[in-house]
């Protein structure tokens, strides 16, 4: 897949600054397939209120449609499914006018092909198929957005928080079943980390102890290393830990600002992914692990209540390493007797990423059990390898 040795592209072409076109849009999407355009949709839609420019359009399309118009600041090309890539490249250069920045998706996993792309031919960022929402708002939407992606310099695994609208809501099953599908089944080093220091509900629904290490751990973040974190996780399966705590209701402890960052940091050293569950109403230690995440999953129903308290959650400002708006769950539903999914994405102005059957009567029995449901064929499962796919933790690993 070497370019031909007659054609030469122009390296500047693409890399040069946008601002020589000041009239031009500032970004649009052509991608071939409906499943990039859901996940596109999901992950960009917030940050363009007025309207995301996305076409499904082939790779052949693409190219007859930018010969016609005046190219946006920033595209994004789909070269999925082209015998020659680097040769669709170059056909490519020649419609797209100069300093526009060219993100591309594709399939071809090689690093060399990716170095080729981002190196020596001036594409800003290149992400193979199949896409997850992790790695687009990572990657891809600080370009299409107008910016620069900022370069996170906490190095580790990555960190989910899950929060809902509403307590009861389903918050710790979802969390406790997403870990064990990534921990125990994809076999990717994962800790369940339960935020509300003292109802241990997510101990409680891995059916392990509760843990008096978080509590040494956050009032003296000075003092946290491996060793502590070792000791203070309790195994669930062979790569998944949880650590949650259950301090008496009554009494007060002295949380210090920052142990919540000195905690995920550490965890992040050690595992491949924190699943963190996120109490409804986040203060202190959970307000902390909610900022720093680097993606926020936020739970909702179809009841009028969760819906309002769903636009306060989704207007909360993103934590640093938060390149978007939450990504939308819409749990226990039933489709006989609740609003349909579209009409709650127009209510939020949000697309929802996943829909999640109502299972209340499993749910009961695995949580006084102990015992999680993913392991069970059926809708839920599914709906959770979706999810599990949608926040980048190797939902592709797992058998159906």
């Amino acid at each position: 897949m070497n370019v031909p040795p007659n054609q030469v592209l122009d390296v500047s072409h693409f890399s040069c600054p946008s601002g020589a076109h000041p009239g031009r849009s500032g970004f649009a999407g052509f991608v071939g397939d409906a499943d990039t355009v859901h996940i596109l949709r999901t992950v960009f839609g917030p940050a363009f209120p007025a309207g995301l420019e996305l076409h499904r359009l082939s790779f052949r399309e693409t190219v007859g449609h930018l010969r016609r118009v005046e190219t946006p600041a920033t595209i994004l090309v789909d070269i999925s499914g082209e015998d020659q890539p680097l040769t669709a490249m170059l056909q490519l250069e020649s419609v797209v006018d100069p300093g526009t920045r060219v993100l591309v998706i594709g399939d071809n996993r090689s690093v060399s092909f990716y170095r080729t792309l981002t190196r020596n031919l001036g594409v800003k960022e290149y992400l193979p198929k199949p896409l997850d929402a992790a790695a687009v708002a990572r990657e891809f939407l600080p370009w299409a957005a107008g910016g620069i992606p900022e370069i996170d310099s906490a190095r580790g695994g990555a960190m989910i928080a899950i929060c809902g609208t509403r307590g009861g809501i389903g918050v710790t099953t979802l969390a406790a079943n997403l870990a064990w599908l990534v921990g125990a089944e994809t076999r990717r080093h994962t800790i369940l980390l339960d935020a509300d220091l003292h109802r241990g509900s997510g101990a409680l629904a891995m059916n392990v102890p509760p843990s008096t290490g978080l509590r040494t751990a956050i009032e003296a973040p000075d003092r946290i290393d491996p060793l502590l974190i070792e000791r203070a996780a309790h195994p669930a399966a062979e790569r998944l830990h949880v650590l949650a705590a259950e301090e008496p209701l009554t009494e007060k402890f002295p949380y210090r600002p920052g142990g919540g960052r000195a905690l995920s940091a550490a965890l992040r050293q050690r595992y491949n992914f924190v699943i963190a569950d996120i109490p409804a109403r986040p203060f202190g230690f959970a307000a902390e692990i909610l900022a720093l995440a680097q993606q926020r999953v936020l739970v909702v129903d179809a009841t009028s209540q969760s819906l309002a308290h769903a636009w306060r959650w989704l207007g909360r400002p993103p934590g640093p390493m938060q390149a978007t708006r939450p990504i939308l769950v819409l749990n226990r539903y039933q489709r006989q007797r609740q609003m349909m999914p579209s009409r709650i994405e127009a209510l939020l102005k949000t697309e929802i990423a996943v829909v999640v059957p109502d299972i209340a009567q499993a749910a009961s029995r695995a949580a006084d059990l102990g015992e999680v449901i993913v392991t069970r064929k059926g809708k839920f499962r599914d709906a959770l390898i979706e999810l599990a796919h949608v926040v980048g933790a190797g939902a592709a690993t797992v058998g159906v």
